[in-house]
C-alpha cells in the first residue's frame, strides 16, 4: 500500500481531488490504526489506478518535443513511464508494464534492466523515431552500454535495434526517485499468510519449524527463514529468538563452537607518574624552516601526560637520545619501563644500551600489532588533529605551535582518569587565562 501511494503521490497535481480520492488509504496508515481492508480501501484504490490513467492526468505527446523515459527491471517484471515537459513538468503519456516469461527470468539484473529499455523503444516507437530521447534507469552500469568492451549476442542485437532507430542518452537515475520502479515490481502480492494474535496458533508453527524432525532443531536464523517463507506476523524474529533459545534439546545436545575467551590480563597501572613511558613518531609532515618534518610523542602511562617534540625524520639515534633525556628524564626523571615500536632507532644497540645503563627495561610492540602501544597511537591522532586546527592557516610554522598545544592537551580532562593529565602530575590546576580572576560572591 505505502509503494503505491508513494507512486500515485508523484502525479497528485494532475488527478483531480486526489487527495479525497486517497483519504481512506492513507488513513489507514495512520499510527495505532488497525490495518483491516474493507470495502472502502478497495474502491479508493480502484478510482486512484482509474483516475492515474484517465484523460486529466495523461497528455497527448507532441511531435516537436523531446522525450523522456524512465524504465526499470525486478525479478519477475519490467516497467517503463513515457514522459514530456509541455511547460508544465514532466507529465507521462502512457505507461507500459511486461511480466517477464520464460528465459527472460534468467537474465541477469543488467541484461533485464536494458530489456526493459529495449520493451519501451519498440512500444513507443512510433513517437520516438526521429526525436531525442533521454532515458532514465536505476542501474548505473547502463550509462556505458554502448560502450562497454564486451557485449553479449543479445546485447548486441539489442544495441544495433536502438542505434539503427533511435537518438537517446542513458542517465543514471537512483531507484527511490524512479517512478517505473513501481511498474516494475512482482505482479502478484505476497501470498503469506497472516498470523493472528493467538498464542496457541503461534507456538503451533514454532514447534512445526524446529521441533519435528524434519525441521533438524535448527538455530534461530534458519528456523526463522523456514517461517518466513510462508506466514508472517509482528515481531516473529524475537518470538523465534526466545523460542530457540528456550528449547531443552539445543540447550543440551548442540556443543558450543565458540572458543573458550581467553583470561582477562588487563595491563598494570603504574603506581606514579612517568614509570612508565611510550613514545612514537609522527612523520610525513611538512618541512618547517628549522628543518622539523616530525614530532617525537612521548606519553605517561599514569597520567596520560603528553610531550610533543619537534625533530626531523633524518635525525640519528644519538639526537633522539638526546631529546629524550633533555624533555623527559631531566624533567620527570628515569622510566622503569619504556614502551616503543620496533623503529630502528628503538633496535639500534646504541639505544639499548642507554637503556641498560639507566636502568630501564624495554618493552617493543609485536610486529603488525600497534594495538601494544594504543595509547600512543591515539595520541598521535589528537596531535594531528589539533595540528589542522591550528594550522589551517599557515602549515610552514607547525612547530612553532607544539607547546602550546601541548599545553592544551595537558590541561584537558582525560576520558580514562576523569581528570587533566597537569592535575594529576602536579596535584593542581594551572592558572589561565579562562580561570576567573575574582572569586564568586
Amino acid at each position: 500500500l505505502q509503494q503505491f501511494l508513494g507512486f500515485a503521490n508523484y502525479y497528485n497535481r494532475f488527478v483531480p481531488q486526489y487527495a479525497k480520492l486517497a483519504a481512506p488509504l492513507m488513513n489507514l496508515l495512520k499510527k495505532n490504526t488497525p490495518y483491516k481492508w474493507e470495502t472502502k480501501h478497495q474502491e479508493a484504490m480502484e478510482q486512484l489506478k482509474q483516475a492515474l490513467t484517465s484523460a486529466p492526468v495523461l497528455i497527448l505527446p507532441d511531435p516537436e518535443r523531446d522525450y523522456v523515459i524512465e524504465a526499470d527491471a525486478s525479478d519477475q517484471a519490467v516497467g517503463a513511464v513515457l514522459m514530456q515537459d509541455q511547460g508544465n513538468g514532466l507529465q507521462p503519456i502512457a505507461y507500459l508494464s511486461k511480466k517477464l516469461h520464460g528465459a527472460e527470468l534468467n537474465y541477469p539484473i543488467h541484461d533485464k534492466e536494458a530489456l526493459a529499455i529495449v520493451i519501451a523503444f519498440k512500444a513507443w516507437r512510433c513517437y520516438l523515431e526521429g526525436r531525442q530521447t533521454t532515458v532514465y534507469t536505476d542501474h548505473c552500469s547502463l550509462k556505458y552500454l554502448k560502450t562497454q568492451p564486451t557485449l553479449s549476442r543479445r546485447q548486441v542485437r539489442w544495441i544495433d535495434f536502438l542505434e539503427t532507430h533511435f537518438h537517446y542518452d542513458i542517465v543514471y537515475k537512483p531507484g527511490h526517485k524512479n517512478k517505473a520502479d513501481a511498474l516494475s515490481r512482482p505482479a502478484h502480492g505476497s501470498t503469506k499468510i497472516w498470523v493472528p494474535n493467538y498464542p496457541p496458533l503461534r507456538q503451533l508453527l514454532l514447534e512445526e519449524y524446529h521441533d519435528v524432525l524434519y525441521a533438524g532443531h535448527f538455530g534461530s536464523n534458519k528456523t526463522l527463514t523456514g517461517i518466513a517463507k510462508h506466514y508472517y506476523w509482528p515481531h516473529m524474529a524475537d518470538d523465534v529468538q526466545k523460542f530457540v533459545t528456550s528449547c531443552d534439546t539445543c540447550q543440551r545436545m548442540k556443543s558450543s563452537k565458540q572458543k573458550k575467551a581467553g583470561l582477562l590480563q588487563p595491563l598494570p597501572v603504574p603506581g606514579q607518574p612517568w614509570q612508565v613511558v611510550s613514545l612514537d613518531f609522527i612523520t610525513g609532515l611538512p618541512p618547517t624552516s628549522s628543518g622539523h618534518d616530525a614530532i617525537l610523542v612521548v606519553i605517561d602511562k599514569f597520567s596520560k601526560m603528553g610531550h610533543f617534540i619537534p625533530t626531523h625524520t633524518t635525525a640519528r639515534t644519538e639526537e633522539t637520545a638526546q631529546l629524550f633525556v633533555r624533555h623527559i628524564i631531566l624533567q620527570h626523571g628515569i622510566p622503569t619501563t619504556l614502551i616503543s615500536d620496533r623503529d630502528p632507532k628503538f633496535t639500534s644497540k646504541f639505544w639499548k644500551e642507554l637503556m641498560s645503563l639507566l636502568g630501564t627495561k624495554l618493552a617493543m610492540s609485536s610486529a603488525y600489532h600497534p594495538q601494544t602501544d594504543g595509547q600512543t597511537e591515539r595520541l598521535n591522532q589528537i596531535v594531528e588533529q589539533l595540528l589542522r586546527a591550528a594550522c589551517k592557516d599557515d602549515i610552514s610554522k607547525w612547530d612553532l605551535h607544539l607547546p602550546v598545544l601541548e599545553f592544551a592537551y595537558n590541561n584537558a580532562t582525560h576520558a580514562a582518569t576523569g581528570q587533566t593529565p597537569f592535575f594529576l602530575c602536579y596535584g593542581r590546576h594551572p592558572h589561565t587565562p579562562q580561570k576567573p580572576t575574582t572569586s564568586a560572591t
